[in-house]
Order: C-alpha cells, then sequence, then structure tokens
C-alpha cells in the first residue's frame, strides 16, 4: 500500500499528476478515433494517439520523478515548464481554432486547462514549501 502521510505535497502532486496523466494517455490512445470525431472535425485519430503517447511519458516521468520520496529541483522546473507551456498552447489552440472546434473540444480543452492549473499550483505550492524548509 502506499503510505501518503509521510510525503511532501510535491511529491503526492506529482503522484497525482503521474497517475492522471496514465488514465488519460491511455483513453486517448484505446478511443482515439471516437474521441476526434466529438473533438473537431479536423482532428484525426492519430493526433489524439499521439497526445496519448505524450501523456503516457508525461505520467511515467512524474512516477518515476516521486519514488524514494523524490522529485529533485531539476524534475520539479521540468514539470512546472510543462505545465505552463500546456496552460500556453491550451490557450493558443483556443484562440486560433475555436471555429474548428465542437462544444465538446472547447469543454475539453477547458477542463484540460483547469485540470492543468490545479496541478500546477500544488506543484508550485510544493516546490516553495521544499525550498523553504531548505534554506
Amino acid at each position: 500500500m502506499l503510505n501518503l502521510s509521510n510525503r511532501s505535497l510535491l511529491n503526492k502532486t506529482f503522484l497525482a499528476d503521474g497517475a492522471f496523466s496514465l488514465l488519460t494517455g491511455a483513453v486517448l490512445i484505446l478511443g482515439a478515433a471516437p474521441l476526434a470525431a466529438l473533438i473537431s472535425p479536423v482532428a484525426t485519430p492519430l493526433m489524439i494517439k499521439l497526445l496519448g503517447v505524450g501523456l503516457l511519458a508525461w505520467g511515467i516521468f512524474h512516477l518515476s520523478a516521486a519514488r524514494n520520496g523524490g522529485p529533485v529541483s531539476a524534475a520539479a522546473r521540468v514539470s512546472i515548464g510543462g505545465d505552463v507551456l500546456w496552460q500556453i498552447a491550451s490557450l493558443a489552440l483556443l484562440a486560433t481554432a475555436y471555429n474548428s472546434l465542437t462544444p465538446i473540444g472547447v469543454g475539453f480543452l477547458i477542463v484540460g486547462l483547469i485540470g492543468v492549473g490545479d496541478f500546477l499550483f500544488f506543484k508550485v505550492k510544493g516546490f516553495a514549501r521544499e525550498r523553504a524548509a531548505l534554506a
């Protein structure tokens, strides 16, 4: 059993992000064709599968970084940077491709923005706590 009581906020956030990313990546890969049709008429199953593969890699990164009481500062910075880039890319996609997205596609992007924003908030807060504890 995974004992979370003695883990830091940053470590717990990495575990949650890793598990969520693996689950979401698997869903995207397995349901690529129907999801592509729901998101946009121009979205292809290959696009959705590639996003899923990226999320699987992101999940593996987070779970491996959270092992043994981690993550280290470099992993935290990479993760925070990746979340910021996800937010920017999602906003850019909404701004440039809004007319080619279905309402469900817009909803998925907004839910993704909120979810990644939550992970980002807890990573920044957890990283700040760990840095303050070292000072």
